[in-house]
């Protein structure tokens, strides 16, 4: 089974500066394409930037678009290891399915809606973000338009505070008077000048963390927004506003709930891990899918996408580093104990990708010492942290 297979930088999102910092991999990383792929490699058409003097008989156990970026020097392939990558798996798949239904559906007075519920480090943010870089802001002759607006819902929210969100976002201008609310129309008219399709409240469990009464408001002001711009809208965030839900039956029956659960040992994670492997520019193949090594990956990250990559990636930076090529069981811990930058002042702007990757090449240290105790960070719901004593 052939499949196509596409590593390309992602494309900045709406106000932020060009970015050389993430990278995109689009691959079928299903089991049968894993599976059926010769040697374990997904083959097909790619674009990448060629690399200096890369070998196409190479590095077989990556993908074609990744060799001539593990022929290149250790800054360089550290650098790549670094970036924010992302793997398309079948989880991510199907949830992107079901939002690209929802923005081709014609428009009627009750358009429907989903809640994509995961843990915090899942990957939420990351599916949604992709779905709006697959349906950027472009012109449209003399028009602007914005087919897919996403709105992170602010820490402390209130429906003031939200609205006024929404517009800036939005890009739609508008006065601000602290006495005076700003129309609702102002928002479905802006909206619909854009000929936007659908709207993404992320972090939407944030709503919970408000008092009841702004908590009552925040959750009618969401229920009435699709009626008021007749637009799907796609709620992120995590099992808090679950409880939101049951005891809304309208809430309940415009947003079905969708999940993205924690890895475990199974074949999709299997094929991820492959993935993973042939995103990576290491020389020597790790055979990240045999047992020992999932089973020591599920133990150091307990299933949580973003823990997995960071292992994954503080791995891949030692195995360089040592000269190794290749990720080993002993390195998976390094991501807890990162090396330290010499020579830059504490009170300096954050190191660059560039000071990262040297001050991760330049370690040197045998072992990973991480805190003891130290775990993955995990969300926790409300009930406990009141229990603490911590609201």
């Amino acid at each position: 089974m052939k499949t196509a297979t596409q590593i390309i930088p992602e494309s900045p999102l709406s106000g932020e500066p060009e970015t050389a910092d993430r990278a995109e991999v689009d691959t079928d990383t299903s089991p049968a394409a894993t599976r059926d792929a010769p040697g374990g490699i997904a083959s097909g058409n790619a674009f990448v930037v060629p690399g200096q003097g890369a070998d196409a008989n190479a590095f077989l156990h990556l993908d074609p678009a990744i060799r001539p970026i593990a022929a290149q020097d250790n800054l360089t392939r550290a650098q790549h290891v670094l970036k924010d990558v992302y793997l398309n798996h079948p989880h991510a798949q199907a949830v992107e399915r079901q939002i690209e239904q929802l923005i081709r559906l014609p428009r009627k007075i009750r358009m429907p809606g989903l809640f994509l519920c995961a843990e915090s480090g899942i990957g939420k943010t990351h599916i949604l973000r992709r779905i709006e870089r697959h349906h950027p802001v472009h012109e449209d002759g003399t028009r602007r338009c914005r087919p897919v607006l996403y709105v992170q819902v602010p820490a402390a929210p209130t429906v003031r505070s939200l609205r006024r969100t929404l517009l800036d976002e939005a890009e739609i201008p508008f006065l601000d008077y602290p006495n005076k609310p700003t129309p609702e129309s102002l928002l479905r008219r802006g909206l619909a000048a854009a000929h936007t399709r659908l709207l993404m409240l992320d972090e939407i469990h944030n709503i919970e963390h408000m008092k009841y009464t702004t908590r009552t408001l925040l959750r009618d002001y969401v229920r009435c927004l699709s009626n008021s711009t007749q637009l799907p809208i796609v709620l992120g965030g995590t099992s808090e506003f679950e409880q939101a839900l049951t005891e809304d039956r309208q809430l309940e029956s415009r947003y079905p709930i969708m999940r993205l659960p924690r890895w475990t040992d199974s074949p999709e994670f299997i094929a991820f891990l492959q993935g993973y492997e042939r995103a990576c520019p290491l020389r020597l193949p790790s055979r990240l899918a045999e047992p020992q090594f999932v089973r020591a990956i599920l133990a150091e990250s307990h299933g949580i996408t973003d823990s997995i990559i960071r292992s994954l990636q503080a791995a891949a930076l030692v195995a360089i580093r040592v000269g190794t090529e290749r990720i080993g069981l002993e390195d998976l811990a390094w991501w807890r104990d990162p090396p330290a930058f010499q020579g830059i002042d504490q009170a300096s702007e954050l190191a660059s990708e560039s000071e990262l990757a040297k001050a991760w090449l330049d370690d040197t240290r045998r072992s990973a010492n991480p805190p003891s105790g130290q775990e993955p960070r995990q969300s926790r719901n409300r009930a406990r942290i009141q229990g603490e004593g911590k609201i």
